[in-house]
């Protein structure tokens, strides 16, 4: 499983080398996957408005499996969860969601939630994992979740730009996430 920004794709690497190989892409989250005989896979795959299901590798691309979640999905209206981007006080890229309740109308204000991440090494992700964000929007609420400086999924330097220096950059990250809701 091969973490990138807001998501995770199944990957291979050849035993002998070489450049890694995305198996399967997409704005969504592989969480566990099963290979079989004769090159069979089998994954776990969720969006932000999918619920883990289990699906078929075909070539590139994803074939359902299973639809545990089909007539909840049929009987529910979910807000979209939006891939932002913005930047920090210093001028660093900044990526996240925002999730606005499902009427949302532009010009009126509305409660925001700031969702901060634990970690420092972990990401928010185009999942179904973070049901909350559809709760609250459910609510009226605006939830704004950023992946400050700390988090993973964007590299090396971005995921140690806060060694021993908590608090600060990181802290500018999701402040500037609050300034991009607002404007």
């Amino acid at each position: 499983l091969l973490e990138d920004d807001r998501v995770t794709h199944l990957a291979r690497v050849p035993v002998s080398g070489g450049p890694v190989e995305r198996l399967v892409e997409g704005r969504r989250v592989i969480s566990d996957f099963s290979a079989g005989p004769r090159g069979k896979i089998a994954v776990l795959a969720s969006a932000s408005a999918q619920p883990a299901e289990i699906f078929a590798v075909e070539g590139n691309r994803l074939r359902k499996i299973t639809g545990q979640n089909d007539k909840w999905l049929s009987e529910v209206r979910l807000a979209p969860v939006e891939e932002i981007g913005f930047k920090s006080k210093d001028g660093t890229d900044i990526h996240g969601f925002m999730v606005k309740p499902i009427d949302y109308r532009p010009g009126q204000r509305y409660p925001t939630i700031l969702r901060i991440h634990g970690g420092p090494v972990w990401q928010f992700y185009n999942d179904f994992a973070n049901f909350d964000w559809q709760l609250l929007a459910a609510n009226g609420y605006v939830v704004v979740a950023a992946n400050p400086r700390g988090s993973s999924g964007r590299g090396e330097k971005f995921s140690t730009a806060i060694w021993a220096d908590w608090g600060n950059k990181d802290g500018q990250d999701v402040l500037a996430a609050v300034d991009f809701a607002v404007a």
